[in-house]
């Protein structure tokens, strides 16, 4: 096995299995086994939503008065 293989699924994998083989008779054993079974390959992230384009602002709301008052 070269080193470009070993990925994070297979550390996680053989870091269980060194703790089985230490620990056999322990309470958490069979559910370590199970774990063992399992891949650790994390889901891909999801990518963001593209960008709007911003509104321009509505004529109603721009209005200046005739008279120059706020």
């Amino acid at each position: 096995m070269n080193a470009k293989s070993i990925d994070d699924d297979f550390l996680i994998k053989n870091a269980i299995a060194c703790w089985l083989y230490h620990f056999p008779e322990h309470k958490w054993a069979p559910i370590y086994t199970d774990l063992v079974k399992r891949d650790f390959i994390a889901a891909p992230e999801p990518k963001p939503r593209p960008a709007r384009k911003a509104r321009s602002p509505s004529k109603t709301t721009n209005k200046k008065t005739v008279d120059g008052a706020k």
